[in-house]
């Protein structure tokens, strides 16, 4: 039985070796690569495709005890894998046809063809990796890991289309790969000018990847399997069950339709606020609408995309745009717990818990210390050239805008260095556990604080509001701080060994991306491929949340019930 573990293990891994392949080639083919590396690189990715594939066949046939079973079982996944084949031999006939040939054969043919066996190339597959996945399920951040992956790959291959732009060709891999993150992880980093490159089309792409990231793919799925009053299994309950950190899975159903009711109500009150205040500078109702929608739905999922080139800099004159979109990003940086429970309360149905309390104490205190940042240090700055009010506007907005958001309404290329340095603290803490924010989270800064105030009053018990923390949720603040900490100054290490902007926006840069804030003192779009690289990884761990990746990196290892000796260690 171990044996046949291993194998089936074995087998599992070159089944998804396969599917990654082919979605490498698939991105690669329709990126602009040319000479003769790039030819023989798509070539050998071809040629394992084929033969994994052919050894697939070969091997489950010789296995099955009766082949006329097998074959009848399995006709349909054969007559795929065989038509598969026989579009490889066709389509490499025509490739070596045309290097040996002058004039080019049909070339509309062959591009049909060739896109026809690259959907084949994905979809072979499909059986096989639906049944891997199934096995995934019972590891929920691995699942969810891979669910935010597959969705920023489906991104990225939109994204590359040319329907998607104002001209001329998509997105290059690398570019679109990097927006597709940014906008399935709410960030808001940007390579290219939102407002300029993209067409309507391209732009609801990046709206459906804002909202699809903010409230998780898992959760929409279920919802509609809710919605439809499906069946769902209890490790499908299980798994969105650890997405919205509920332990109670019997009233899923009617948290799931709070989120989507509570989500969709905001994003719609607010474009219409927002479409109103966009008719001074929009005549096109169909722009209003599309400019109203978009806005609100990036603000309430904090991730920061604007369709105008400076972002809301041309707006500090306009209080119903910035609070609105303030407003946006306070409720949707509180977490849908925190929001329903305030409704609740209100209602007086039940009375604030104890997380809802810690979330607004943080966020208003949060609120208050960035504009007691941004206003000194900034009054004869970057907020120079506005008068008072527009001035108080603009810090408040742009304290609210740390908080994971991403807009800004004054320029950050000429902000002092004591402002970048107290925004990157703000940015790094983020949002509420649960929300669309990102960063360490106010709930864990929170606890952090009532076990050092523990430490200091030599108390035995975590306290927050007379109620004690559990010791492993202390000892899980502590672990996303250190991991915080690592990723940002690693990524800033990793950035400063291509870059040649100062350290003080290679730092700021790392931490709005793994914070999911999106803001930038101009780094960004003078990264080259390797600093890219390094800020998606961020967008994407810092999108997860620190316990989610180390729960998806880690094994199931068997509990340790051995007692060892205490260590002596001196600290401090």
């Amino acid at each position: 039985m171990k044996r046949q573990g291993r194998r089936s293990i074995k087998w599992n891994s070159w089944i998804l070796l396969t599917l990654l392949l082919s979605v490498v080639s698939l991105f690669v083919e329709q990126s602009d690569f040319s000479g003769i590396t790039a030819i023989i690189f798509t070539n050998l990715i071809d040629f394992v495709i084929f033969f994994i594939l052919l050894a697939e066949i070969i091997v489950e046939l010789r296995r099955a005890p009766y082949k006329i079973f097998y074959l009848r079982r399995n006709w349909s996944s054969l007559s795929f894998s065989l038509a598969f084949i026989a579009l490889f031999i066709y389509t490499k006939a025509l490739t070596v046809a045309n290097l040996f040939s002058v004039e080019t054969s049909d070339g509309s043919a062959i591009v049909a063809i060739r896109n026809l066996f690259l959907v084949l190339k994905v979809f072979s597959r499909y059986r096989r990796i639906a049944t891997v996945v199934e096995s995934l399920r019972i590891r929920p951040a691995l699942t969810i890991a891979l669910s935010f992956l597959l969705v920023i790959l489906a991104g990225s291959w939109l994204l590359m289309m040319p329907f998607t732009a104002v001209s001329g060709p998509g997105l290059p891999f690398i570019d679109a790969l990097f927006t597709a993150t940014s906008a399935v992880c709410v960030t808001g980093l940007i390579v290219v000018d939102t407002a300029v490159y993209f067409s309507a089309w391209g732009r609801i792409v990046i709206m459906a990847l804002i909202q699809i990231g903010g409230l998780g793919i898992m959760v929409l799925s279920y919802f509609t399997l809710f919605i439809f009053r499906r069946r769902v299994s209890v490790e499908q309950k299980r798994l969105v069950s650890y997405m919205l950190s509920e332990d109670d899975m019997s009233s899923l159903s009617r948290v799931l339709r709070s989120i989507i009711g509570i989500t969709l109500a905001v994003e719609l009150a607010g474009a219409i606020l927002l479409a109103l205040g966009f008719r001074s500078s929009l005549s096109n109702w169909g722009d209003l609408v599309l400019y109203g929608v978009f806005h609100a739905v990036s603000a309430f999922c904090n991730a920061g995309f604007a369709l105008f080139s400076d972002s809301l800099m041309s707006f500090t004159d306009n209080p119903l745009v910035l609070l609105v979109v303030a407003l946006l990003i306070i409720c949707g940086g509180l977490s849908f717990a925190v929001i329903a429970n305030i409704g609740d309360s209100i209602r007086g149905k039940s009375r604030l818990t104890e997380n809802s309390k810690a979330v607004l104490t943080a966020t208003g205190i949060l609120i208050l210390a960035g504009m007691i940042l941004v206003y000194p240090l900034e009054h004869q700055g970057a907020l120079s050239g506005l008068n008072l009010g527009q001035q108080y506007l603009a810090a408040f907005f742009q304290s609210v805008t740390l908080r994971t958001a991403g807009f800004n309404s004054v320029s950050f290329d000429s902000l002092a260095t004591g402002t970048i340095v107290g925004m990157i603290f703000i940015m790094f803490i983020g949002g509420a556990s649960g929300s669309t924010a990102g960063g360490v989270k106010v709930n864990t800064v929170s606890v952090l604080l009532a076990s050092v105030r523990s430490s200091w009053r030599n108390e035995e018990r975590v306290l927050i509001h007379s109620k004690t923390v559990d010791p492993r949720t202390v000892n899980q603040a502590f672990l996303i701080l250190l991991f915080g900490i690592l990723a940002v100054f690693g990524g800033t290490f990793l950035l400063s060994l291509t870059e040649t902007a100062p350290m003080k926006d290679l730092l700021f840069e790392s931490a709005s991306a793994f914070a999911t804030v999106g803001l930038s003192t101009g780094v960004t779009g003078s990264l080259g491929g390797f600093g890219k690289s390094v800020v998606i990884v961020l967008m994407f761990i810092g999108r997860l949340g620190p316990l989610t990746v180390l729960a998806a990196a880690s094994s199931d290892a068997p509990k340790n019930t051995v007692g060892y000796p205490r260590a002596s260690i001196t600290v401090g």
